[in-house]
């Protein structure tokens, strides 16, 4: 039996050029292209474009978390024995749910939304439909991305799929992604032309300061739909991040993001109508 090759496609550049690339190299009947969502944390223009691309380019495999894929109850360090029972096993672990269990957000040194939004639900699907040993993954990681990942390989094991992990655009830089996909698909996420740096999530903890003055110049309604879930989970959504204070609520994040020279001057910039497209990577017509 052939092995599957198998890559988490999360709708970003990374994630779809290293797609384009397993599709390139091997049998399309013998590719799936996972899509586990980010617990409706993405915007509509993600969710828009992995659906154009399962119904043009290859067909991709949706799988929504679910409550019991934070492992049995109070087992799990950092999990609210009696949060979580006000749930069904079956509901879906929704982005706000998974706060509101963990009564935190994720963060940087924390990042367990990617564990248990992504990574638990592709392997509970791999192990529901395919037999142990049949699939080989690949995930979209750029050594230039981060200092930690500056020394990542082509391929390593993965432990917890027990599978190998290849990393096929490890010594891409992000440039050569977006000139990758429009060669061979014609299309990527419209969110890049718009100037933002990450668009899995909308908005990822991570956001860059420009990113989150893209998504409240831009999309308000992604800020407004942070502020409701900082008020039902009682924690601040982004981890310290302006100085001086200690604790960052969405709208002093937002107020921040509007200013230059250390957060003392607003921005001219912000009181202009943002361009149609100002992306930096050469994609605007």
């Amino acid at each position: 039996m052939a092995k599957k090759h198998v890559v988490g496609f999360s709708g970003g550049i990374d994630s779809q050029a290293c797609a384009r690339w397993v599709l390139n190299h091997f049998p399309k009947e013998d590719v799936i292209l996972i899509n586990s969502d980010a617990g409706g944390n993405e915007h509509p223009i993600t969710t828009e474009f992995l659906h154009w691309y399962s119904e043009n380019i290859h067909q991709v495999v949706f799988v929504k978390p679910l409550i019991k894929d934070l492992g049995n109850r109070g087992t799990r360090p950092g999990i609210t024995k009696d949060r979580r029972s006000e749930f069904r096993d079956d509901d879906e672990l929704t982005f706000d749910r998974l706060a509101y269990i963990k009564q935190r957000f994720p963060s940087s040194q924390a990042q367990f939304c990617t564990n248990l939004l992504k990574l638990v639900p592709t392997h509970r699907w791999l192990k529901e439909n395919l037999a142990p040993g049949s699939w080989v993954r690949y995930a979209g990681v750029r050594r230039d991305e981060s200092a930690n990942r500056s020394k990542r390989g082509f391929e390593e094991w993965d432990e917890y799929f027990a599978c190998p992990l290849l990393h096929p655009i490890v010594d891409w830089t992000k440039q050569m992604c977006f000139d990758y996909c429009q060669a061979h698909d014609g299309k990527f996420n419209e969110l890049y032309k718009f100037g933002f740096n990450r668009v899995g999530c909308a908005p990822c903890i991570n956001s860059s300061k420009q990113d989150i003055l893209n998504w409240a110049t831009r999309f308000p309604e992604m800020i407004d739909k942070v502020r409701e879930w900082e008020k039902r989970v009682g924690r601040t959504f982004f981890a310290p991040c302006v100085p001086g204070l200690e604790i960052n609520w969405v709208d002093q994040v937002v107020d921040w993001a509007k200013t230059v020279r250390g957060g003392k001057q607003y921005s001219l910039l912000v009181l202009e109508e943002p361009p149609a497209c100002e992306s930096q990577y050469g994609i605007c017509e």
